[in-house]
């Protein structure tokens, strides 16, 4: 049998406790909060959104009983490093169709509510199940536009085509 820590006549304890707490203490020095850069009188988060789309997952839902037709709009957000990240601010979508506004619909990403009605962990996007006025004509194109206001001032803009499906013949 290898002896374990808890096996030893005497654990070695101390040294590793004085080697953690020394751990903690470096962290604490010139280099902690390497992640927050400095600008002007503030300091910014380094994975802040700068970058926005609307995602390929978006997806047109065909009218079905008891329900008019709708399309899952997907916003996604990008910090600097091009990884996803959330955003804080106000999110709009609106699904034209021939240049027609047929939906709206807006986000308050402000709080933590809406990002719990919004942010979907699987994908890391936001979902947006938009009504529209219309049923667009089979094998047409939506347009999706995307407006983010952030709570910090910046202001964001995308857009995404998406094709309307077939129907059954």
């Amino acid at each position: 049998m290898l002896p374990t820590l808890s096996t030893l006549p005497t654990p070695p304890r101390l040294p590793l406790l004085l080697a953690v707490v020394s751990l903690m203490l470096s962290a604490c020095g010139e280099h902690a909060g390497q992640d927050v850069a400095s600008a002007g009188a503030g300091a910014t988060w380094r994975w802040r959104a700068e970058k926005m789309e609307v995602s390929a997952l978006s997806t047109p839902m065909v009218a079905r009983a008891g329900r008019g037709s709708m399309i899952d709009a997907r916003v996604e957000f990008f910090d600097s490093d091009r990884d996803e990240t959330k955003a804080v601010g106000q999110l709009t979508v609106i699904v034209r169709f021939d240049s027609n506004e047929i939906g709206r619909q807006s986000a308050d990403l402000a709080g933590v509510g809406g990002h719990a009605r919004a942010w979907d962990s699987v994908t890391e996007t936001y979902s947006m199940r938009i009504p529209l006025s219309i049923d667009p004509l089979p094998g047409r194109v939506v347009v999706l536009q995307a407006t983010f206001e952030g709570v910090d001032g910046s202001r964001m803009t995308a857009s995404r085509e998406v094709r309307w499906p077939e129907t059954a013949r």
